[in-house]
């Protein structure tokens, strides 16, 4: 029985829920075997890996979260982390920048961390990749971390995103904008990401 046998054989597996409630964009990029070779030798756990294969790269539910490939965001990622640390791989970003990553603490032991570039924190997000999807299609996350209802706003004012583009504050939070539609504009998340990390320092 292969990895995912009793994964799938579940009455509906995390990932499924996923997709259900937030829709693949149509143009979707698989990971090259380079991309998955690195992420595993950097301990990625097999069943994000095996999301990456079978769906791909892009925007989910209209980009309100998406796949992204890390080697796009190590840059940024780690310069706010201050320094190259491949046992910490983004492979999660909000419509509005934010990261999600892999922890790889050694042992066998992991967790996914929040990287909030908004309000300059760091949290654990889940202990497990099932929590981990459970997690994201909860309710209350997709409105306080995922800030669905600015989010819509947000695309029905300026479109759905391109897979590099995210939505942002302008002035920042950090500045005195607020999580409002008037101070919300769109641009490059990894050129954001590494100006925001700029602006508080």
């Amino acid at each position: 029985m292969g990895i995912f046998d009793s994964f799938k054989k579940n009455k509906k597996s995390g990932w499924e829920k996923f997709v259900e409630k937030y829709k693949p964009g149509k143009e979707l990029v698989k990971p090259s075997e380079h991309i998955i070779g690195a992420c595993r030798s950097a301990g990625v756990d097999e069943r994000i890996l095996w999301f990456m294969e079978n769906y791909g790269f892009g925007n989910y539910g209209d980009g309100i979260i998406k796949l992204i490939d890390p080697e796009d965001y190590m840059d940024s990622f780690y310069k706010w982390l201050g320094k190259e640390d491949y046992s910490r791989i983004p492979f999660m970003m909000t419509g509005f920048g934010d990261l999600f990553y892999f922890r790889n603490l050694g042992d066998g032991e992991y967790d996914i961390s929040f990287l909030d570039i908004h309000y300059r924190n760091i949290s654990v997000a889940a202990y497990t990749v099932e929590e981990f999807v459970e997690y994201l299609i909860d309710s209350e996350v997709e409105e306080k971390i995922l800030r669905r209802n600015l989010f819509d706003e947000a695309k029905d004012k300026f479109g759905v995103l391109p897979l590099n583009e995210i939505y942002f504050f302008a002035p920042a939070l950090v500045t005195g904008g607020g999580e409002e539609i008037k101070y919300v504009n769109k641009g490059d998340a990894a050129v954001h990401q590494c100006i925001l990390f700029d602006w508080g320092n």
